[in-house]
């Protein structure tokens, strides 16, 4: 199977490639932008995702079965900034890879985000409707509208906090959390933040099991626990054995001088950020299981 990565160097594309790295039956091509992999070599193409022209000559060089797509600006933050270059990279740029998916008749396997949901309620469904409310959430849920429309053979990926040991230089929530406990220093954990924390070895072989074999649609790929970030800082301390008093639950707003006397303003202020995504469907439909964070942390510890 001819397997092209596009985004292959960031944090989830260097574990997938791990995987794929003992399957010896495939032929992988794999993309990077600005950050340079270690391994480069003949199988490695630079490639801006809007350049098309150049996007073209990969796709020919690579004559694909499946594509992987991870690139984009995945930073909430940046997305709100410079929300024009957001919108070209995520849904541009995404529309175009899944006009040449079906143009080389390769099926596509699109990474996509918990964040084209409100944040009202939590545990969504693949079924449920997006209603997304930041800028990134609205380009990856247009770009999920885009891959529907425009690739023949698709499946979207949608994901939540992602952890693990990360690249060189480039730190992710569990990482960071560990870091400060074990410098003694204290960790804010958000009480008013919920999301469903997957181990990015599980959400790599997740991915495996779709690039194998084909389900079509929307997939969920998440942890199995529901929590807020202060649980999440505990169940980090207490898996690697590391001082939990110096985790401290806050609300996200907590010590923001209040901008109005308004009680239903001041509820607002304070709504939880509530995401995550229920998987019971896709792994009813792909077999395909969800784990809960100690079973994460416990490998990652190991």
């Amino acid at each position: 199977m001819r397997i092209l990565i596009i985004g292959a160097s960031g944090f989830i594309g260097h574990y997938l490639l791990r995987r794929l790295r003992h399957k010896s039956d495939h032929e992988v091509t794999k993309t990077y932008n600005s950050r340079t992999p270690g391994d480069i070599d003949q199988s490695w193409h630079r490639l801006e995702i809007t350049d098309y022209q150049r996007l073209d000559q990969v796709f020919l060089q690579a004559r694909p079965d499946v594509v992987v797509l991870l690139a984009a600006i995945a930073d909430v933050g940046t997305a709100e900034r410079d929300p024009a270059r957001a919108t070209e990279v995520n849904v541009d740029g995404a529309a175009q890879v899944a006009r040449l998916c079906t143009q080389y008749h390769a099926r596509l396997v699109f990474l996509s985000s918990e964040y084209v949901f409100s944040g009202d309620r939590g545990n969504y469904q693949e079924d449920d409707a997006p209603k997304p409310n930041t800028h990134y959430g609205r380009t990856k849920w247009q770009a999920e509208l885009a891959v529907a429309r425009e690739a023949s053979q698709w499946s979207i990926v949608r994901t939540s906090v992602v952890y693990g040991w990360p690249l060189f230089g480039r730190r992710n929530l569990a990482a960071m959390i560990i870091d400060r406990l074990k410098n003694n220093e204290t960790y804010i954990g958000d009480t008013n933040t919920y999301r469903t924390p997957i181990y990015v070895e599980h959400l790599t072989e997740g991915i495996m099991r779709l690039v194998a074999d084909y389900h079509p649609g929307i997939c969920h790929l998440a942890g199995a626990d529901w929590m807020n970030m202060y649980q999440f800082a505990c169940a980090v301390a207490e898996v690697f054995e590391l001082d939990s008093s110096l985790v401290t639950p806050v609300q996200a707003l907590a010590g923001v001088p209040p901008k109005t006397d308004s009680l239903e303003e001041l509820e607002q202020d304070f709504k939880q950020d509530m995401l995550g995504l229920d998987c019971t469907q896709t792994s009813h439909r792909t077999g395909i299981r969800a784990f809960g964070v100690v079973a994460g942390l416990q490998e990652m510890l190991a």
